[in-house]
């Protein structure tokens, strides 16, 4: 008999995956440069940020602080063992979520012609040509692709099955994304921006979750899929988790 997954644990584990990226890029980029600046925070929420100090090192700050991190959750991967499936499953996510997120906000930015990456870009080098726009959305294209397929990797090796794993990942996609909706709903200024972009940033950047893997694992020698038991404990983490969160940086810092 095939044991299930629990899904309250893996949309838990969403949570508190979309939590600490968010934290990272706003509050640990952003935020940490402008107070080693000495400046003061103006107004900081789950997808906006305002500083007192005006340089382009507070742009990039935000998209530093996401890959540091999410690079830094991959790196602990290595030493976590199979037996802790939900330990995995979160570092993962963080992981994932992360490159994706700046991945994604790299082509965006180019398009665009706003956002961070795009001012970093013009305060260090100056307006950026066409040409170098599209050089800079293909490394964006290039990581974002790397990262579904790292992903795809990671997910196999705890559920070789493709269609068990993509369950999983769409759990945790699906959470991750009404989270960060309904965080920035609490939002206490004026405008839809903040949904908006919370949405874009989880959810929208994100969205390979709910397609990989799209192929199960190798047939030889196949580990066997690992269970994903119920544990209260990292649901109420998260519950807490998410309710410190929707306070501070849902409703909004405003100074």
């Amino acid at each position: 008999m095939v044991r299930k997954n629990d899904w309250l644990t893996a949309a838990a584990i969403g949570l508190m995956a979309m939590c600490v990226v968010t934290f990272d890029h706003e509050a640990l980029g952003h935020g940490g440069l402008c107070v080693a600046l000495g400046g003061h925070i103006r107004l900081l929420t789950s997808s906006l940020f305002r500083c007192d100090v005006k340089t382009g090192w507070l742009d990039v700050a935000g998209p530093l602080g996401n890959l540091f991190v999410a690079t830094l959750a991959l790196v602990c991967l290595r030493f976590v063992p199979a037996r802790l499936p939900g330990l995995r499953l979160f570092l993962i996510t963080v992981t994932a979520f992360g490159y994706f997120w700046e991945s994604g906000y790299l082509i965006r930015a180019m398009h665009r012609k706003e956002g961070d990456l795009y001012f970093a870009v013009q305060y260090f080098w100056g307006e950026p040509s066409v040409g170098q726009r599209l050089l800079a959305a293909s490394v964006g294209l290039i990581f974002f692709l790397f990262t579904a397929r790292l992903a795809s990797k990671l997910l196999l090796d705890l559920w070789p099955n493709a269609a068990q794993a993509r369950s999983i990942a769409r759990t945790v996609w699906i959470s991750a994304t009404l989270g960060a909706a309904l965080a920035a709903l609490a939002y206490q200024g004026h405008g839809w921006g903040d949904l908006r972009d919370s949405v874009l940033e989880i959810g929208l950047a994100s969205f390979p979750f709910l397609f990989i893997p799209v192929r199960s694992g190798s047939a030889e020698n196949p580990s066997p899929p690992a269970v994903l038991e119920r544990s209260y404990s990292t649901v109420a983490l998260a519950a807490l988790m998410y309710a410190v969160f929707v306070a501070t940086m849902g409703r909004g810092i405003v100074a």
